[in-house]
């Protein structure tokens, strides 16, 4: 941690401890005490208290989501332990405890999986979806090999809407900003008779750039231009009997988020087509800020590699879609319930990205995707009092992908100095059909009234077949590539309730993810065109306690991840590959706790610690062993303050300061450390980020107000980095490298009136 992050830490604690210490001269009523929120969860697939699961788990419900001011995925990186989240145009990458998303084309899965309501997405631009209205958040740490089985080794992330209710109610939500934010949201929740009931949501925001683009007429990056809406219909067919169908529906359009450049190309010996070291063809000076490129006409073209600010004068934009259909039928017998999910999903993207990032031109990036998906789940659970309990399920998982990846297209000038203008320069893609079929169990026994026993196993069948289109400077050719590959997982526990408010747990369990097709790594080049399966055994220790007369929730875990075939990407010339490493290993403790030091002043907060290596081997002359894996932050943590005033007849006041610390990462298994050699650097700064919100609610809960300040000191906060096009090789770098960044300053007043 470096100084300046350690004072600015203690600034804002500090600021935590001042916004507290006053005010106390308002008049409180302790009716509107702070008071934990009971979540029931249903992590595995039947509904539980959160204390009372063991697993790590972070769950997060409305009255949570609302202090923390929760509007997408990237915002459980600043509340959930050993959780990170980064995107690179309209794909996202989430990593928990060091296990990630590591083929971002449609031949690879995640290492995270991605649920909403019940509901396996694959691909992860799904990630984009309408997150107002939710019931809660729930994120398992750690492989979930028996229950969510596919293609989870790091964990997985559970979205549930709020559901309809046999009340009359609605919502509208209108929320302003600088950078001309708008956003308008909007909730109906509709009985039609006593057995149906309807709810719907909506949303429509825009807000301009806040990167600035210095090209006289280029594209603001990082704007919001996007819509959706979800809605349930819930329908008692009988007594015991219950159906759930659910559509919704998001767009993304604008400019969207796009990457900036750390590093240009280098100049060095490139190699054919760009011949020798130096200015040379491709016209580019030494890197670091203030870096030239030269056009074709021998014009300096500034290349600034300032934060949100850029030059760029390809017209860069997104179109991205995501539609969502299911049906969930529960029939409930006497003492099983049986369960059935049933959904399908489309997905697409379409980006236009300024590859060199400059006002050269010399090169666009266009990435193409479309893909629809059916499952089928079916799960039978006990539904008694039995010292037994136990859950069986069938899954069928069936996706069609395509994906392209268009770069250094024949109309851009620079390349006709070197190669025919009919050359089709480089084309990537191709087309995955992929399938998975799977069938779970897990019973729970309890042995005493303190101890409780728990087995699963799951088996797990992937069957992809592709064609991969991935040439360079040639005639496309398609390759028929496929892989099949079958594992059984398990999961062994054994919990303690040592008192009514202390729980102890020790779990063993083993994951799988699938393995994959580099979809757009250039074959003819060397690289493999399938990669292998990975697995993990885990091993973890946890306590669950409420402490203290229920003033402390506080839950902690002990794990540790060995890894073997761990997969890992590398980014170079035109678009991704995937690698298997020898082995890895993370270990470390993460936790969170919720503190309630009086009725009206409440704390709540986690942290991780991970250490984290991989195993001696050698990659591209490089010695990887001890390395630190990717995505994996030695350290977080973050904490929350929320102070209640009551002013009697007038109403209520809630002040909430958030805090969140994110260590040093590296975003390649290279740990490369040193942005001006000649490998560059893809080892990003820690930082800290704080937020302010008060709130206020009308004495008759219909009306409130909220002014909120995120990244109050406007610091650089870095979300992604990934190397670019290379002509070297994976380790000494070469090529660009591309960074994104978290949102800077932003200010927002929302108002929202209930009826």
């Amino acid at each position: 941690m470096y100084l300046g992050n350690k004072y600015k830490a203690l600034a804002s604690v500090l600021m935590m401890g001042q916004f507290f210490a006053v005010g106390e001269a308002m008049a409180e009523d302790e009716d509107t005490s702070f008071a934990f929120e009971e979540i029931v969860v249903t992590a595995q697939k039947r509904a539980e208290n959160l204390q009372d699961i063991p697993l790590a788990v972070s769950a997060y419900g409305k009255r949570r989501l609302e202090d923390a001011g929760f509007d997408n995925l990237a915002d459980l990186s600043f509340m959930t332990p050993s959780l990170q989240f980064g995107n690179f145009g309209p794909v996202a990458f989430v990593a928990i405890r060091g296990a990630g998303l590591e083929n971002t084309t449609a031949g690879g899965d995640p290492g995270v999986a991605l649920h909403i309501d019940g509901v396996y997405l694959g691909r992860p631009v799904a990630t984009m979806f309408n997150a107002f209205d939710l019931e809660r958040v729930e994120v398992l740490r750690g492989p979930q090999g028996t229950l969510y089985g596919r293609n989870a080794t790091g964990g997985s992330v559970n979205f549930i809407t709020a559901k309809p209710t046999d009340e009359i109610e609605g919502l509208l939500d209108v929320t302003g900003g600088n950078y001309d934010w708008f956003r308008l949201r909007g909730m109906l929740n509709l009985p039609l008779n006593d057995k149906m009931a309807l709810r719907v949501t909506g949303f429509r925001e825009t807000r301009d750039g806040y990167t600035e683009n210095t090209y006289e007429g280029g594209t603001k990056a990082n704007d919001a231009d996007n819509y959706g809406f979800r809605g349930h219909l819930n329908v008692e067919v009988s007594d015991n009997v219950n159906m759930l169908l659910s559509a919704s529906y998001v767009k993304v359009q604008g400019v969207g988020s796009q990457p900036e450049v750390r590093e240009p190309f280098p100049s060095t010996n490139a190699g054919p087509p760009f011949g020798a070291a130096g200015p040379g063809p491709m016209g580019v000076n030494v890197r670091g800020p203030g870096d030239w490129f030269i056009d074709s006409a021998g014009n300096a073209l500034v290349n600034d590699l300032t934060a949100f600010k850029e030059s760029k004068n390809t017209r860069e934009s997104v179109d991205n879609d995501m539609l969502l259909l299911s049906a969930t039928l529960t029939w409930d017998l006497e003492d099983i319930t049986i369960k059935s999910i049933s959904a399908y999903a489309e997905t697409s993207f379409e980006s236009h990205q300024d590859s060199d990032s400059s006002s050269a031109n010399l090169a666009e990036l266009v990435l193409t995707e479309n893909a629809n998906q059916f499952s089928q789940e079916l799960q039978f659970l006990s539904n008694n009092d039995s010292p037994l309990q136990w859950i069986f399920g069938l899954f069928y998982f069936e996706e069609d992908a395509t994906r392209a990846s268009q770069f250094f297209e024949d109309r851009f000038d620079f390349f006709a100095k070197f190669v025919a203008q009919d050359c089709c320069g480089v084309d990537l893609g191709g087309s995955v059909n992929a399938k998975s079929y799977a069938a779970f169990g897990q019973a729970s026994y309890q042995v005493s009234d303190d101890v409780r026993l728990t087995f699963g196993g799951r088996w797990t069948k992937d069957e992809k077949d592709g064609i991969n289109s991935n040439v360079l400077f040639a005639p496309r050719v398609n390759d028929k590539v496929g892989i099949d590959d079958s594992q059984f997982t398990w999961r062994a526990v054994v919990d303690w309730k040592v008192n009514e408010d202390v729980m102890l747990y020790a779990s063993a369990s083993t994951g799988y993810k699938s393995g994959g097709i580099n979809q757009v790594a250039i074959t003819s080049a060397g690289r493999e065109a399938t990669y292998d399966p990975e697995f993990v055994d885990a091993y973890e220790v946890g306590v669950k306690s409420t402490l203290f007369d229920g003033r402390l929730r506080l839950n902690l875990s002990v794990f540790l991840n060995q890894y073997d075939d761990l997969q890992f990407q590398i980014f170079e010339f035109g678009g991704p590959a995937a690698f298997n490493a020898k082995g890895a290993e993370v270990k470390g403790i993460d936790g969170d706790f919720q503190l309630s030091v009086t009725d009206t002043i409440g704390f709540d907060g986690s942290f991780g610690y991970m250490d984290s290596e991989y195993d001696e081997q050698i990659l591209s002359g490089v010695q990887l062993g001890g390395n630190q894996l990717s995505r994996t932050p030695e350290w977080t943590f973050n904490i929350g303050a929320n102070k209640d005033w009551v002013m009697t007849n007038y109403g209520a006041l809630r002040l909430r300061v958030e805090y969140s610390y994110t260590d040093d990462i590296f975003y390649t298994p290279f740990n490369r450390d040193d942005t001006f050699s000649l490998g560059g650097s893809d080892r990003a700064d820690s930082y800290n980020n704080v937020n302010i919100r008060l709130f206020y609610t009308s004495e008759d809960d219909l009306w409130t107000v909220e002014g909120s300040v995120t990244n109050v000191f406007d610091e650089v906060q870095t979300g992604n980095i990934l190397r670019g096009v290379g002509f070297l090789d994976e380790a000494g770098g070469g090529g660009q490298e591309f960074i994104t960044y978290n949102p800077p300053r932003q200010w927002g007043l929302r108002v929202s009136r209930r009826f």
